[in-house]
């Protein structure tokens, strides 16, 4: 990562449309924020499009970046909101589901927690690909990126506990997952 100094005279040089400071910025985040979207998507070429499409909101949005945070957590921000507007546009994922099924969803099982802790991330990531998009989304967002449900309820315009409920499926698929691995060694 650059010093904040450089950093300073990327954003500085973008808010004047330098295109070689916007390529810089681009440069120095393009492969972590590729990483993020990739756990949104479905493809490197979907992520590849989200990313774009983040970054065209990073330059469209740069004059209100207020240095509250670093530049890298704000572009974040900018690149799962524009993961989240993709998986919203396609409307093949709405995640209804009915009262009932909103209540039951499974307790924890504390002996699956230290198989994964045993896992590599790699292993974990590779793993996550799999997982229905639905569920991949709320995961992401709650353990990953640790947005609170009441928060991805909103991002997501779901119900506080559907959003629970597809948590606990997503966990709960990841540990049977991660079972049939283990088993495998």
């Amino acid at each position: 990562m650059r010093d904040i100094q450089d950093i300073d005279e990327i954003v500085s040089g973008c808010l004047q449309n330098d295109r070689k400071s916007q390529h810089r910025l681009y440069e120095t985040f393009a492969s972590a924020m590729l990483g993020l979207c990739m756990r949104y998507t479905r493809s490197k070429q979907e992520a590849e499009d989200v990313m774009i499409e983040g970054f065209v909101n990073v330059f469209k949005k740069l004059n209100t970046f207020r240095q509250e945070c670093s530049l890298e957590s704000w572009i974040r921000t900018i690149m799962i909101n524009a993961a989240l507007d993709a998986y919203r546009s396609n409307k093949k994922h709405l995640l209804d589901i009915s009262i009932e099924e909103s209540t039951t969803a499974a307790p924890s099982n504390a002996s699956h927690e230290n198989i994964v802790t045993r896992l590599e991330v790699k292993q974990i990531l590779e793993l996550m690909d799999e997982m229905p998009e639905d569920q991949r989304i709320i995961f992401n967002l709650f353990a990953i990126e640790g947005y609170p449900f009441k928060d991805i309820a909103q991002m997501l315009d779901r119900n506080e506990n559907t959003v629970r409920v597809y948590f606990q499926r997503a966990r709960l698929w990841l540990q049977k997952r991660i079972q049939v691995e283990e088993y495998k060694k």
